[in-house]
């Protein structure tokens, strides 16, 4: 039975801003190059300019294999352990935490044996993370007394555009004979397309009301600024299809965590109305001519231009 984290989790990490970075790129092109043996603690292998067109989109299947890929081989572990090939049936016991993503998400993972012990190949963990990352949780497991495994998990201090999110857990528990064995997933979701939410030009928008939904009354202010219509027209371009997430978002159960806010694109003469609704569960539900879509993702953006619209005159 795992125990509870010693460590909090970060389960808000999955509704944070994704920030795309020249690190986080660098992080990704990194997956193509040749891979080292597990005791060349995490030096990545370089890529060469020439290779870079053969990188897969980070908001793909594809690109986020090899992100996961690069992930696991900045992994660091004592030296001399030696990679398994991935059993039929991995040890019970030996599981990381999953995280709550349902599609769009790849999982890797790896078999390590080590002739330290348990307590030892996790304390080396804890001490040296991998690159780039933050630790999110650490702790053990027990039963009867006895602990019986320990687990450290690490999430990405930042992700490039495309990529959800990106983590990577570890389980340690005693190794028949002696040692340890450690197991570690690289857990890598991306964004889905936007699907039925497709994009508008604001060319053909002759307005922007904002409305303010509280309680049972409506505060609302229309803009008619070609510049304002601009602005929320980008913002809502540049949403990403929302990831499919099991969320425990306490504002959803509630109820109170939809459409505080809605941005209604007025339309010139033959487009549809749009209705964007940001909620602060972070996912934006839209509707256009009148039928929903895909929802998308992150609010953040949109609620504070909503705000400030609304409140800030």
């Amino acid at each position: 039975m795992r125990a509870s984290r010693t460590t909090p989790r970060r389960s808000g990490q999955r509704f944070a801003g994704v920030a795309g970075s020249i690190a986080g790129v660098a992080f990704l092109a990194a997956a193509c190059g040749a891979a080292p043996g597990p005791g060349a603690l995490g030096k990545a292998a370089g890529v060469t300019l020439a290779r870079a067109h053969r990188i897969p989109r980070a908001d793909s299947r594809a690109g986020a294999t090899a992100y996961a890929r690069r992930l696991l081989v900045s992994l660091r572990l004592p030296p001399g352990a030696r990679k398994l090939p991935w059993p039929a049936r991995p040890p019970a016991g030996l599981t990381p935490a999953m995280p709550g993503i349902g599609s769009d998400m790849v999982d890797l993972k790896v078999l390590y044996r080590l002739s330290q012990p348990m307590s030892v190949t996790a304390g080396f963990l804890l001490a040296h993370h991998p690159a780039g990352t933050t630790l999110a949780g650490s702790g053990q497991g027990s039963q009867d007394g006895t602990v019986t495994s320990q687990f450290a998990d690490f999430t990405l201090a930042r992700l490039p555009a495309g990529i959800f999110s990106a983590e990577l857990n570890t389980a340690i528990m005693p190794g028949t004979g002696g040692g340890s064995l450690v197991r570690a997933d690289a857990f890598v979701a991306w964004f889905p397309p936007r699907g039925t939410a497709r994009r508008i030009d604001p060319a053909g928008y002759r307005a922007v009301i904002v409305r303010w939904l509280h309680g049972y009354s409506v505060t609302a202010r229309t803009l008619t600024s070609g510049n304002e219509v601009a602005h929320f027209a980008a913002l809502y371009n540049g949403l990403h299809g929302a990831p499919d997430v099991r969320t425990s978002c306490p504002e959803a159960m509630l109820g109170s965590g939809r459409n505080e806010y809605q941005i209604v694109f007025s339309p010139a003469r033959g487009q549809p109305r749009v209705v964007v609704s940001p909620t602060t569960c972070m996912v934006v539900e839209v509707s256009i001519g009148g039928r929903q879509t895909s929802a998308l993702y992150p609010a953040t953006a949109m609620l504070s231009a909503a705000e400030r619209a609304v409140h800030h005159r």
